[in-house]
């Protein structure tokens, strides 16, 4: 089935709105690791808040069978969730940009060939390597530092591709098990909340009753009502309007954004190489997108 221009159109106006979503979740998620809460704790609003939305679509909705609804909250919820929002408390937003988003493309990539068996045309492979060049020069960034940062950073590093990979395992699932983006939400999230928050209220450690209102109220609104919940609609229908491959390369144009907004914002200073790994991985999200095969 070919895509319309008007499916196409609405596609990407999703996309550009996601990456407006995701380019704020960067920033206040690294603000939240900055501060009281823990991140088991942004884990928990995440899902506390998110899974009170779905409960009120669920009734709308037509949930997948118990075994998809495991995979996406694996996936696309409580082990991307866990990773980025440890890592947070141990890595820069600079990082997080490149890491994540920027990682995105490289990840799906490799899994749909490992797992789908669908190679990469050779103009992405050159688009995809700019994007591991740019992975590489954040590692470089981070081993440029003193050894007790450099060590935590690094695992922080470490936690974001795992999100990185998460997220995209999660990407090419969508298209694997194809549903209207309300009902993958609902599943996504519900199954993470029926999950997780057991497991967070009664074993992992919080600072939820030490925090400030604000930051609470922040961190729930932003991630549980547009993150979790506003961005994984948009997300999940540009994926099925235009395909999962141009969603996540387009997600990649977020490390700049990210990035940037950063040192304003948060006080975080670009260093040579962190701008040279953001430079490598916009430039191959550019290449990518424009040689991404149309849907069809």
């Amino acid at each position: 089935m070919t895509a319309t221009p008007s499916s196409s159109r609405s596609g990407w106006i999703a996309v550009a709105a996601t990456i407006c979503i995701w380019t704020g979740f960067i920033l206040v998620s690294r603000a939240g690791g900055k501060g009281m809460l823990t991140g088991w704790d942004v884990a928990g609003l995440r899902f506390g808040v998110g899974g009170l939305i779905a409960l009120f679509f669920l009734a709308r909705v037509s949930l997948p069978p118990l075994k998809v609804i495991a995979l996406f909250s694996i996936f696309g919820g409580i082990g991307y969730a866990v990773t980025v929002y440890s890592a947070f408390r141990l890595a820069p937003a600079a990082h997080a940009s490149v890491l994540m988003p920027g990682a995105l493309p490289f990840a799906t990539a490799v899994i749909a060939w490992l797992w789908l068996r669908q190679a990469p045309s050779r103009p992405q492979r050159v688009a995809l390597g700019l994007v591991f060049a740019g992975i590489v020069l954040t590692a470089a960034d981070t081993l440029s530092h003193g050894a007790r940062l450099t060590g935590l950073q690094l695992l922080g590093d470490a936690l974001f591709l795992c999100g990185s990979s998460a997220w995209a395992a999660f990407t090419l699932l969508l298209r694997r098990y194809p549903m209207p983006p309300l009902a993958a939400t609902v599943a996504t999230t519900l199954g993470s909340a029926v999950v997780y928050l057991p497991i967070w209220w009664l074993f992992l450690p919080s600072t939820l009753g030490q925090a400030p209102m604000a930051e609470i109220a922040l961190q729930a609104v932003y991630q549980g009502v547009l993150v979790v919940f506003v961005a994984m609609l948009l997300y999940t229908f540009a994926v099925r309007q235009i395909g999962a491959q141009p969603v996540a390369l387009m997600m990649a144009v977020v490390p700049g954004l990210s990035a940037l907004a950063a040192v304003p914002v948060l006080g975080e200073p670009l260093s040579l190489l962190s701008l040279a790994g953001l430079a490598a991985v916009t430039t191959g999200a550019v290449m990518g997108a424009r040689q991404a095969p149309k849907p069809g």
